[in-house]
């Protein structure tokens, strides 16, 4: 009876694996953050089709629109997304970009910044605004040039964001990636080493997964899978980011 009694056992337990499997092959990802993440498998590309994000209330802001509870009017609806300033056009809302939010299995969420670039209590993608950048500042109105204001979030607000976005995405799955924390002439970049910090420790406090990409590529330099922007991946750090992850998405759903 006990041999029968482990047969099924191990049979059941089979089973769910090559359903998880499959489940794992079919999953429909919504990646909520910049190009350092679209090595990852099986994603739907909104992240592209719209916008890179880098702080939780750009994170908020963008789930609020493709929920179609948020109106972003013109001219903001260029200036909130990347895609949109990049190739100077508006973006709306509309129900393919509904259908892939809702159809989501996971949500992977980078947050890479504390940085908010606010206009008229709408949060713009920085390109639009950022001097560094000024070749997409050249569509950007007078007014918007002149009166956006940059705050930056303290470690309550960035908190209570995760849970609110926890909250604004449940039951669906998701996991909250950082920034790789580069070193600029030895020594680590304040801001984006306690950004780092802050995270791993909300994520510990809450049981939400986590990524560090700097544990995740400890194996090698950071000159073998950063640029020298300290911003960009590698070709080779993206692939080797990217099979990471898709290794944790799938021990966390197996």
């Amino acid at each position: 009876m006990w041999i029968a009694y482990i047969l099924f056992v191990h049979k059941y337990i089979y089973a769910r694996i090559e359903i998880n499997i499959i489940r794992f092959i079919y999953m429909s990802i919504t990646l909520f953050g910049t190009c350092r993440l679209n090595g990852i498998s099986n994603h739907n590309n909104l992240n592209n089709l719209i916008n890179y994000s880098h702080s939780t209330k750009e994170v908020i802001q963008f789930i609020k629109f493709l929920k179609g509870e948020l109106n972003i009017p013109r001219p903001y609806n260029k200036f909130c997304f990347r895609t949109a300033i990049c190739e100077n056009k508006f973006i709306d809302y509309n129900y393919n970009y509904n259908k892939l939010f809702v159809d989501t299995d996971i949500f992977i969420i980078e947050i890479c910044s504390n940085k908010k670039y606010i206009h008229n209590n709408f949060y713009l993608h920085h390109l639009c605004v950022d001097k560094r950048f000024s070749g997409y500042n050249k569509n950007t109105p007078r007014e918007v040039l002149d009166n956006y204001i940059i705050e930056t979030q303290n470690d309550e607000e960035i908190e209570n964001d995760i849970l609110e976005i926890q909250h604004m995405l449940y039951p669906k799955k998701i996991i909250i990636v950082s920034h790789y924390n580069s070193k600029h002439n030895g020594k680590y970049i304040n801001s984006r080493n306690n950004l780092i910090n802050l995270l791993s420790t909300i994520c510990k406090k809450y049981g939400i997964p986590f990524i560090n990409p700097s544990d995740a590529l400890s194996n090698y330099t950071q000159e073998q899978v950063m640029s020298n922007d300290l911003g960009h991946y590698t070709d080779f750090g993206v692939s080797a980011f990217s099979n990471y992850a898709n290794t944790f998405i799938k021990n966390y759903i197996l």
